[in-house]
């Protein structure tokens, strides 16, 4: 019987931080939205700068943990660069552009899953 994919990311220990990633990466985009719509605040500010560090360190821990157990590819590092250099210089530009850029590398987080998953 073939095993599902949440099975097989709940049995390595990479993929569970690109998992943690992914739900910090919806809340930071929902507290995002909040902040471009409805309010913005020096408070908000920070707690998005943190949600976005806490990404970036979940990425860490994945590349650490699967350079150790099955190594990384150059997708993998690349899928990581476009979280340390596009979305902090997007910031700079418009709201919407930075959103729309953010989204972008959400979906590119379930690729990290798909590369280190063997579907059968």
């Amino acid at each position: 019987m073939p095993i599902s994919v949440a099975e097989q990311i709940g049995a390595s220990p990479s993929l569970k931080w690109v998992a943690v990633a992914v739900g910090l990466h919806i809340v930071n985009s929902f507290l995002g939205a909040y902040m471009g719509f409805v309010r913005r605040g020096p408070s908000l500010l920070r707690i998005h700068g943190v949600l976005y560090l806490a990404v970036l360190l979940c990425l860490a821990f994945f590349l650490v943990l699967n350079a150790i157990h099955a190594g990384n590819s150059i997708w993998e590092y690349l899928i990581c660069a476009y979280f340390i250099t596009i979305v902090p210089i997007s910031k700079r530009w418009d709201a919407v552009l930075h959103a729309f850029l953010t989204v972008i590398g959400l979906l590119l987080l379930p690729v990290l899953v798909l590369l280190n998953v063997a579907i059968w």
